[in-house]
C-alpha cells in the first residue's frame, strides 16, 4: 500500500505561507510637522535587522519643502542629515531597540508633509529570514519524507 503525500503538500502550504506572512515589517504613513514643531517616529528593530527607510516632503504653502531630519540608532548612535527635501537610506542595526527618526520644521512657517515609508528584513544566524525559514521547512521535509520510506519499509 503506498502511502497519501496529501500531508505532506498541506505541510509545504503551511509552511510556505507563514514564510511569506512573517517575513517582511513594512509601513507607509503620512504626517504633518508644523512650523516651529519637531515629530519623533520610533522603529522598533531586532539585532542584525535590516532596515530601508525612504522619505518625502510636501509643503503646504509658497516655503521650500524641506525638513530637518535626524535618526538616533539603539545603539546611541546619532546621525544628522540636515534640510531635505526627499531622502533614502539603508542601514543594519547590531543592536536590539527602539530606531528614532526625529522631523523638525523650525526652518519654515509653513506645514510640511512627511510622507514615511520603512521596511525591516528580519535576518536569523545572519541569514534572512526567509531563507532561514525555507532551510528549516526542507530539513523538516526530508525527515518527514524519510519517516514515510522507512514506514512504507518496515510497515
Amino acid at each position: 500500500m503506498k502511502p497519501s503525500i496529501r500531508p505532506l503538500h498541506l505541510l509545504v502550504v503551511i509552511g510556505l505561507a507563514a514564510i511569506f506572512i512573517a517575513v517582511v515589517q513594512a509601513t507607509t504613513e503620512s504626517f504633518m510637522v508644523q512650523p516651529g514643531q519637531e515629530v519623533t517616529r520610533p522603529i522598533k528593530l531586532n539585532a542584525d535587522d535590516r532596515c530601508s527607510i525612504t522619505l518625502t516632503v510636501q509643503v503646504q504653502g509658497p516655503s521650500p519643502s524641506k525638513i530637518h531630519f535626524f535618526m538616533v540608532l539603539p545603539n546611541g548612535t546619532q546621525t544628522d542629515y540636515g534640510e531635505v527635501s526627499q531622502y533614502r537610506i539603508d542601514f543594519f542595526t547590531d543592536t536590539s531597540g527602539e530606531c528614532q527618526l526625529h522631523f523638525g520644521n523650525s526652518n519654515s512657517s509653513d506645514s510640511q508633509l512627511v510622507t514615511l515609508n520603512y521596511e525591516t528584513d528580519h535576518y536569523v544566524f545572519g541569514i534572512p529570514n526567509m531563507i532561514f525559514m525555507l532551510i528549516v521547512i526542507t530539513v523538516l521535509l526530508v525527515f518527514v519524507a524519510a519517516g514515510y520510506v522507512l514506514m512504507g519499509k518496515y510497515g
